[in-house]
């Protein structure tokens, strides 16, 4: 294991080249001070990660590094809520008189108790590690404490706020769904509608998860949600809100919701984008607009929205000249997502120029931890099913 250049991509904030590195670490490597620390620095680096491919190659999480203090420790002192996730990924005895969860809670309490942290950008999780291991220990609070929690920063991005709607979303009751329409529908607090709209589309993941097993089953309450949300998406003017609106809405939602988002496909705001960017989709009577719509949102300035958009239209059934333009105008995008979608959406057409950057993106990956290597076999394995479809098309042609 070559420790200076894991260190060194661990600096920069590669985790891709960090996870190639060490994908050819062995057991012996792994069970060394090398290993103990990489984890130091991943971990202080906040690399989650890499901390959590050490952790399944089972580093010990408990092993004090040079100063003293051990990982699990670290992380829930200064509030690093993901890396902490990774350190305790594979303990499984939770509720064991001495866990690392109970030393960590504890730890997280007195530091929020002591005001570690205060000042720093971004903030410090301590609550979402609060939350997170009380739920691992069966301590629940109410939904007005949990949001409590999550507005005392009031950022939907951060992870106080994330780890609160995630609890709540696991609670699928006709009581949490109550409570979230009625936080949504507050119109004297931004952020109180904000977080019960938000509480309201991690229900629909947790729902979702409850009918899986049911063939077109309806989600719980989904014509109450549909009802409340359909008229937020013409009238809501908060951007970050109405993000999250359209979130809600496509997940709730049992018909064709293309017509509704159409009009924010344009939107200032970079959130309302990205969020319509990953929902549309051209198999719908809109199906112009749709287009055009996808086609504008493949120049965005939001790598993530371009890439959203080259992949929709990737695995669309249209096939034009100008279609294929905008897919080789894309790659030599600078995003390397967004240049696999479009040379995927080549390839997929039978364009000899998609399956050219299919082969040299291949060339470049090294292992099964290569940034790109799980979409690439997507890819591959979609170019193998519209092969093998065409060769029984032929053979069933030829016996006619």
């Amino acid at each position: 294991m070559d420790l200076p250049l894991l260190l060194a991509a661990v600096e920069r904030e590669d985790d891709g080249a960090a996870l190639e590195l060490l994908f050819d670490a062995t057991a012996d490597d792994l069970a060394g001070d090398d290993a103990v620390a990489l984890l130091a620095a991943a971990a202080r680096a906040g690399r989650e990660r890499v901390v959590d491919y050490l952790v399944v190659w089972d580093v010990d999480v408990t092993r004090p590094w040079d100063d003293g203090v051990d990982p699990v420790t670290w992380a829930a002192e200064n509030g690093r809520y993901w890396v902490l996730r990774a350190l305790l990924s594979r303990r499984r005895d939770p509720l064991s008189s001495d866990s690392p969860h109970r030393r960590a809670l504890r730890t997280a309490q007195e530091a929020l108790a002591s005001g570690v942290g205060a000042g720093s950008e971004p903030p410090p999780a301590h609550r979402a590690v609060i939350t997170d291991l009380e739920a691992e220990l069966g301590v629940h609070h109410s939904p007005d404490e949990l949001m409590a929690r999550a507005l005392v920063h009031a950022d939907p991005d951060h992870d106080d706020w994330l780890t609160s709607v995630f609890r709540l979303g696991l609670r699928t009751s006709r009581e949490t769904f109550d409570w979230a329409l009625e936080a949504a529908q507050d119109t004297s607090h931004l952020d109180r509608r904000r977080f019960g709209l938000d509480t309201m589309e991690y229900l629909a993941i947790g729902f979702s998860v409850d009918v899986e097993q049911e063939h077109d089953a309806e989600l719980p309450f989904a014509r109450e949600a549909e009802d409340f949300l359909r008229p937020l998406l013409d009238s809501e003017l908060d951007p970050r809100t109405l993000a999250i609106v359209i979130a809600a809405f496509n997940s709730y939602s049992s018909v064709d919701m293309v017509p509704a988002i159409l009009a924010h496909a344009d939107h200032p705001d970079p959130r309302v984008r990205r969020t319509v960017s990953a929902m549309l989709h051209t198999n719908t009577p809109k199906h112009e607009e749709a287009l055009a719509a996808l086609t504008r949102l493949t120049d965005d300035s939001t790598p993530t929205t371009r890439t959203n958009a080259l992949s929709r239209l990737a695995t669309s059934a249209l096939d034009t000249p100008e279609l294929r333009a905008v897919f080789a105008a894309h790659l030599a995008d600078p995003y390397f997502d967004a240049r696999l979608e479009a040379a995927a959406g080549l390839a997929l057409r039978d364009d000899e120029r998609g399956l050219t950057a299919l082969d040299k993106i291949r060339s470049g990956i090294k292992n099964i931890n290569s940034p790109g290597w799980g979409r690439l076999s997507d890819i591959h394995h979609l170019l193998r099913v519209r092969a093998e479809a065409a060769e029984a098309g032929e053979t069933t042609g030829q016996g006619r």
